[in-house]
């Protein structure tokens, strides 16, 4: 009996040790986002604007950088949720601000998934958890600090780091692999120094009047950079013209205190000793909050960075050029590498190769990107309770918009450019206020007529295609060219087979242009 016994006990000793081993190797993972950043504003992406980003540049030349990666839809929430849950926003129903999923998506027999990367590692033994910026509500985390008390309005370094810094002690003490989600509000409106930040905003915001702020008055801290207008380079999409860049220093200055708060997570994660075996990763929910960028389907509002950091595992210095990555493609590839279930139902893919390996067989030809609602507001929803061909003309919030780009070209079908119908007032901006502003003197002679380019901002075009190796702008619209007509052809066929197989409400319309 004795000995029954005591071999009875050594084989728990064996399974637990086993059990633990197993653990051990299960990586971690830091997921890093940021907020309305354009996919050219770090140094390592190309952007010479001196000290802008050194913490994220140096975790890139520590890792793997793929350029080419698309974010599911350029609007905050839907663009978070199609990150954790691997669907675009018209399978999973979370497609834009306000109601949603909308009622006719409901009434139509759409239902929002109950499954997300978050809440299936937590299913799985990992330790969950997030800070700043939210998830979704499909997300299952085990410590959340959100709360803009707890992170300093989305822009504390010292805030982020002391969580981080308690998470990870948290998961080393209970011998968890573990799941951070570490989100800046950064580059978000207001930027820093602007007429934006003032004490009623911040009184807002922390829901409350009583908080404690920095020397500066704010409850945290300026970033550290304060650039000059001669410094900045903008992005393609917008004029070579002082005036603008006068208007995007602060914008910069954001992009600074952005990377100041992702370098103290990483201190923190490097200081733990569980950096050699997780998994950071780096992107952005969609492009800068101007015209173009922001809820605008071009490369400017959809490409990200997609930074990897995993020294067990990735090369430093690696860079993929030509792959094409969609952000639905993360949370399949999370699963993968985590060795967890694949989750039911994503549109994603896993691009687990990819990360790992030099010379993958990964091959995705587009990233497929959507727009539908801006805000869907109650009464807007109550506008139009059932989806029909025409729901464009009967809430101005529903823009339905489809993309499909990839190294060489982009390709934008707005199902609702008709000619009359025009984008919502609260996306407008800052962009053609200036072209209108400045039309009479325009200094960037290189640039289409100011007025002209404000007005197309506004009403866009049924079809847009530009070749953006040389137009990286998105200036010149080629859907019409008939030198190009072969490409537009076979985009279209893309396009209508990837609408088929997401059950997209949107195939008929489109059909319907071809």
């Amino acid at each position: 009996m004795l000995l029954k016994r005591l071999l009875f006990a050594g084989l728990i000793s064996l399974l637990t040790l086993s059990s633990f081993a197993k653990e051990k190797q299960r990586p971690n993972i830091l997921l890093i986002t940021a907020d309305d950043l354009s996919w050219d504003s770090l140094g390592c992406m190309g952007n010479p604007i001196e000290g802008l980003t050194p913490n994220l540049d140096k975790m890139a030349a520590d890792g793997l950088i793929i350029e080419h990666c698309f974010i599911s839809t350029p609007i905050c929430g839907p663009s978070r949720t199609a990150l954790y849950t691997g669907r675009h926003p018209h399978t999973s129903g979370y497609m834009g601000h306000g109601v949603q999923p909308p009622t006719w998506w409901r009434k139509n027999g759409g239902k929002f998934p109950k499954k997300s990367i978050t809440s299936e590692l937590h299913k799985s033994g990992y330790l969950t958890g997030i800070v700043g910026k939210h998830g979704t509500s499909v997300c299952k985390f085990d410590e959340k600090f959100c709360d803009y008390q707890q992170t300093g309005f989305g822009r504390d370094h010292n805030k982020y780091s002391s969580f981080v810094k308690d998470f990870l002690a948290r998961a080393k003490k209970e011998n968890k692999p573990f799941y951070l989600a570490a989100n800046t509000h950064d580059p978000h409106h207001y930027w820093p120094r602007s007429k934006g930040e003032n004490k009623r905003w911040f009184d807002q915001g922390m829901r409350t009047t009583d908080w404690k702020a920095y020397d500066n008055g704010k409850p945290y801290p300026d970033p550290l950079t304060q650039y000059k207008p001669e410094e900045i380079v903008l992005p393609a999409s917008y004029p070579d013209d002082i005036n603008f860049k006068k208007e995007a220093t602060l914008y910069f200055d954001g992009v600074n205190r952005m990377d100041q708060i992702i370098g103290g997570i990483l201190k923190e994660l490097d200081e733990s000793g569980m950096a050699d075996n997780t998994l950071v990763i780096f992107l952005s929910d969609h492009g800068m909050p101007w015209q173009m960028g922001k809820w605008s389907l071009y490369p400017s509002g959809t490409r990200t960075p997609l930074l990897m950091r995993w020294p067990a595992q990735i090369k430093p210095g690696r860079r993929e050029k030509n792959a094409i990555v969609s952000a639905v493609d993360i949370a399949p590839t999370l699963a993968d590498i985590c060795g967890i279930d694949a989750i039911q139902g994503v549109d994603g893919k896993s691009f687990a190769t990819l990360a790992k390996t030099e010379n993958s067989r990964w091959n995705r030809n587009f990233a497929f990107s959507t727009f539908n609602y801006m805000n869907n507001n109650k009464p807007q929803d109550q506008l139009a309770p059932e989806y029909s061909t025409d729901l464009y003309q009967k809430t101005e919030q529903y823009r339905p918009s489809r993309a499909l780009n990839n190294t060489r070209f982009s390709y934008v079908w707005n199902g609702w450019a008709d000619g009359d119908a025009q984008l919502p007032k609260e996306m407008g901006g800052a962009v053609s206020h200036l072209l209108n502003k400045h039309s009479k003197n325009q200094l960037d002679k290189n640039y289409p007529d100011y007025k002209k380019r404000a007005k197309f901002m506004k009403f866009r075009a049924p079809e847009e295609l530009y070749d953006i190796v040389k137009d990286p702008g998105c200036r010149n619209n080629l859907a019409k060219n008939p030198e190009y007509r072969p490409v537009l052809e076979k985009i279209r066929k893309n396009m209508t087979q990837l609408l088929k197989e997401t059950e997209d409400h949107e195939l008929e319309n489109y059909k319907s242009v071809l």
